[in-house]
């Protein structure tokens, strides 16, 4: 019993400190929310192992060591949460899509993209739009083919043309088509939005970069690497922004 209640509060805990390093990571403090983030996976665990299995916790517990790169951890908690007798059909969506995240984490994108699609089936979000429509533009930078990012991503627009996800998203297609111009456009957009999303923060320094406007690019890679909110969504990483960074510095002599 006492088991029990010391595992729920540790719980509460961990949750409340998930969602300050949340916070924080919107107000672009990254080494707050690190600190925070941390301290709620201690309690995650603490929780777990004093024998808490509530799913939602499990799978916010998931969502976290995710954004610590554990997946091989956070897909075990997952499947865990699967075998729950009461998760109602939001929590199964929810659930889907975690582990549609975590699949595409892991390498497996077709795998990914087939369970956000089932996800999607029952509804659109803009997590949906953001996620899938990212998943799109990696199958047409594997295959050639952006026929169906192209035509998702449209749709995406249209349910909403402000959401700092769907519009970095199009930045990027219309970059990996070759068409930096028009990708500029969207990635500003995206900017002006959510001045600290990471992907965009990036694709801004590289695009100025290839344009040589050097000292803007650096400007932009110095925000990326010290206010970028490297999620667990974030299409680049924080090493990636640094190999940038670095090849910034070259091309200025």
């Amino acid at each position: 019993m006492f088991e029990s209640l010391k595992g729920k509060l540790k719980s509460r805990k961990a949750y409340a400190a998930h969602v300050m390093g949340n916070n924080e990571l919107d107000k672009a403090n990254p080494e707050k929310a690190r600190e925070k983030h941390e301290e709620a996976l201690k309690l995650y665990a603490e929780a777990y192992d004093a024998g808490v299995r509530d799913p939602q916790i499990l799978m916010a517990y998931a969502v976290l060591l995710m954004r610590f790169d554990d997946c091989e951890k956070a897909r075990n908690l997952l499947l865990e949460c699967e075998k729950a007798p009461d998760l109602d059909a939001k929590s199964r969506k929810q659930l889907r899509e975690n582990y549609s995240v975590c699949m595409w984490k892991l390498g497996n994108l077709d795998r990914a993209t087939e369970l956000m699609e089932s996800a999607a089936s029952s509804g659109k979000t803009s997590r949906i739009y953001t996620t899938l429509g990212y998943y799109y533009i990696e199958k047409g930078r594997a295959t050639g083919d952006f026929s169906k990012a192209v035509e998702f991503n449209a749709e995406a627009l249209e349910y909403d043309d402000e959401d700092a996800g769907i519009l970095d998203n199009l930045g990027q297609q219309h970059y990996f088509m070759g068409e930096p111009d028009k990708a500029y456009e969207y990635f500003s957009k995206a900017y002006a939005a959510k001045p600290n999303q990471a992907a965009t923060l990036y694709y801004i320094a590289k695009i100025n970069l290839e344009r040589k406007n050097y000292e803007k690019a650096e400007a932009f890679i110095d925000k990326c690497i010290a206010e970028g909110n490297f999620s667990a969504l974030a299409t680049v990483t924080k090493a990636q922004a640094q190999e940038l960074k670095n090849e910034i510095i070259r091309a200025k002599g």
